[in-house]
């Protein structure tokens, strides 16, 4: 159960308005501070909302609200407004709970079925198939439903591009979904590295869970830079700046033909991190979902085969 359940907390719904062109930047933002994802609605304008918690002082609540006010600053007055507009309200967890599991249902990409522990498979109107692949999750306080157009972006990717025995690296392994995927996928080692140690405990849970602990290690760690090269893919679903960041790490773990699969990335950021990819020689390739892009990046010469 995500994040444990006691009568006495709550969480912390934070709702910012924004015009449309900003709803991406705003989401990237929020998600810093709502790990389990955000929902987004539209009028006028965009609603974005999130939860953060669990916590267990109505204190929290201003607390919050200025940690939001925070973050969004860094996204210039031209993209969205100011004075920013952020609500802030405190909500039992019995309630939280219940919204965060009616939003996260199965989700089928491809072969594979990103199943909550609370769900049942085969879905109401949908049918198994032969070949399923089912990484059941729970994701705690972890980043990672399934639902994120740039999570289905790298299990796309994934299911195109693996071969089997491949070493596979997650960075920023979330609640576990992209690790325990590229096992079941085939990989003959993963490294699941989570630079927050309350992701790592999750994502290793849910390895454990998905009976993949023989092929998956899960470490805590921020950056590449001390990891040993000797991986043939690597995937990054975190965001821009640390995407370009460990750009020149990325391709010195990789063999020539190895790939960088950086997502994460909002649309309008799309420019400066294809720059930072370019900057170290690798050969990067757009995969745009809607208000968010990824690049798939090889690092130059024999191609995988």
């Amino acid at each position: 159960m995500p994040g444990g359940h006691t009568a006495s907390r709550i969480w912390i719904r934070l709702t910012v308005d924004c015009p449309p062109q900003a709803a991406d930047a705003v989401g990237a933002a929020l998600l810093r501070l709502s790990p389990n994802g955000i929902t987004t609605e539209h009028d006028e304008m965009v609603h974005v909302t999130g939860y953060v918690g669990p916590c267990r002082s109505h204190e929290a609540v201003a607390a919050a609200r200025a940690r939001a006010h925070d973050i969004l600053s860094s996204i210039p007055d031209k993209l969205l407004p100011r004075p920013l507009q952020i609500t802030a309200a405190a909500e039992p967890e019995e309630d939280w709970l219940e919204v965060f599991r009616s939003q996260h249902r199965p989700e089928r990409v491809g072969r594979i079925v990103i199943k909550p522990t609370w769900e049942r498979w085969p879905a109401a109107g949908e049918r198994a198939r032969p070949d399923d692949l089912i990484v059941e999750i729970d994701p705690g306080l972890a980043f990672g439903t399934g639902q994120h157009p740039t999570t289905r972006l790298c299990l796309e990717e994934l299911q195109d591009r693996l071969r089997p025995g491949d070493r596979v690296l997650d960075f920023g392994c979330g609640s576990g979904i992209l690790a325990i995927a590229a096992a079941k996928l085939g990989a003959g080692a993963v490294l699941g590295i989570d630079l927050d140690p309350v992701a790592a405990r999750v994502a290793l849970e849910n390895v454990r869970r998905n009976e993949v602990d023989d092929r998956v290690e899960i470490a805590v760690a921020g950056s590449l830079a001390a990891i040993r090269p000797g991986w043939d893919f690597i995937v990054a679903n975190i965001n821009p700046v640390i995407v370009a960041r460990e750009a020149a790490n990325a391709k010195r773990l990789l063999p020539p033909g190895g790939c960088y699969l950086c997502t994460g990335i909002p649309i309008s950021r799309e420019m400066e991190v294809l720059e930072a990819l370019r900057a170290e020689d690798l050969e990067a390739v757009p995969r745009p979902r809607g208000e968010w892009t990824g690049f798939v990046c090889t690092t130059r010469g024999d191609s995988k085969s």
